[in-house]
């Protein structure tokens, strides 16, 4: 716990406790003298007494001599004063009279009644004590190393403190530089305040990384995709400046269309699986009819020969998601299982637990087998299926796997009842 006290709090408790302490010792120095009123009159009586014995025999003019004499045995001052020229409260004046010794309002100087006019005074009796008289007692050096220890100690304390602290920071910066080199480097032994300042750090350096790293991998398969059209059409290109047939021209013309068309398709591919490297921040969750928004979704497609079925347990199955968000998954499970079918492909859904959907997408066609179930969702990635060659890009799976992990959901690839291959979405019924 002390050793999370900041370094400045700690000279500044230190410094506090110092004049603290000197302040409590200059106070019991001064307190040192401090006689009770009613001893100190007491105490007073004697000397008082004996002075005005020695000084009423006298004739007026010859007690200031005296005094002089009797002054050297005092060691504070003592006067004659006339009882005119002072002020004292009404209660000092009773005492006087009743020959008895009395003090000033401020109870550092004493009268005793020599006659009716002159008094005898002593004092002032009390003075600041010298420092130069407080080192002649061991006590007070012994009071003051006791009450330095708390000093010494929170100094002690802070120094250490921000010791620690510079080696914490000194650490911290060579751990970024490190992280930014290499984010999955182990993290340095630090104190517990800064556990959780590294382990953010981490994070954003592995994040940034895998960012990097898809980037570069959507970059490098991009190129090598418009590597094939674009030599096509190169090719395309030369033919059509060196013939004259216009039927040669006319089918040169009609298949640059065709690896335009195919450009277009990769880069609108390409930008849609950029925009979902980063989670969607404006998700907007609605009730959903899954039975009535599969049929939407089914209306969508266009161009194929495949049996389509549905089957919803129960009908009015519902959840509460992002549309546009669902219709990029749907659409690409759908357009998956009919690119491979044979002939038929059935969509289910169905309750999983109590606060999970689940819809299985099944087709009849050749199936994926187990080592290739992980890599069709890897992007850019094309298998050959059943013998024959790949199409598209390799963008739809991987595209609806991570709209699927922004829905907090899964998505996963089995064997199909129907003998083709079972496309699984598990989605929660309600926002996480």
């Amino acid at each position: 716990m002390l050793s999370n006290v900041r370094p400045w709090a700690a000279v500044v408790a230190g410094i506090s406790w110092a004049a603290l302490t000197l302040y409590l010792l200059w106070q019991c120095a001064n307190a040192s003298v401090f006689v009770g009123e009613y001893s100190f009159l007491r105490l007073m009586a004697g000397p008082g007494y004996l002075v005005a014995e020695q000084l009423k025999t006298l004739p007026a003019d010859q007690r200031e001599a005296r005094m002089e004499t009797l002054r050297a045995r005092f060691q504070y001052p003592v006067h004659l004063v006339n009882i005119d020229d002072i002020e004292l409260p009404p209660e000092a004046l009773i005492m006087l009279r009743h020959q008895q010794p009395a003090q000033n309002s401020d109870e550092d100087i004493t009268y005793f009644p020599l006659d009716g006019d002159t008094l005898i005074q002593f004092g002032p009796m009390w003075g600041t004590a010298e420092v130069k008289d407080l080192l002649q007692f061991p006590v007070y050096w012994i009071t003051a190393c006791v009450a330095a220890l708390p000093v010494l100690l929170l100094l002690w304390l802070g120094l250490r403190a921000r010791s620690r602290r510079l080696n914490d920071l000194e650490a911290l910066d060579a751990c970024i530089g490190t992280l930014a080199r290499t984010p999955n480097a182990m993290l340095p032994a630090m104190s517990k305040e800064w556990t959780p300042l590294l382990q953010t750090l981490q994070q954003h350096a592995q994040d940034i990384t895998a960012m990097g790293e898809r980037h570069r991998e959507v970059s490098q398969a991009v190129s090598h995709e418009l590597r094939t059209p674009l030599a096509r059409m190169r090719f395309a290109l030369t033919l059509m400046g060196k013939s004259e047939d216009p039927v040669t021209r006319t089918r040169l013309q009609e298949r640059l269309l065709t690896d335009v068309e195919e450009l277009e398709a990769l880069v609108r591919a390409s930008l849609a699986f950029a925009r979902m490297a980063g989670a969607p921040s404006d998700l907007q969750h609605e009730p959903i009819r899954i039975r009535e928004w599969l049929h939407q979704e089914f209306a969508l497609l266009d161009g194929h020969h495949r049996r389509l079925s549905l089957e919803t347990d129960p009908t009015d199955l519902e959840l509460i998601g992002d549309r546009a968000l669902l219709h990029l998954i749907v659409r690409n499970l759908l357009s998956n299982a009919i690119t491979y079918a044979r002939d038929q492909v059935c969509v289910s859904a169905a309750y999983h637990g109590q606060h999970h959907l689940v819809l299985h997408v099944d087709d009849d066609g050749p199936g994926v087998v187990a080592e290739n179930r992980e890599k069709i969702f890897e992007p850019f990635v094309r298998l050959a299926m059943g013998g024959d060659e790949p199409g598209g890009f390799g963008l739809g799976l991987a595209l609806a796997r991570r709209a699927t992990q922004w829905h907090r959901g899964e998505l996963s690839v089995a064997r199909s009842p129907l003998g083709g291959a079972r496309l699984s979405l598990i989605l929660p019924l309600r926002p996480l």
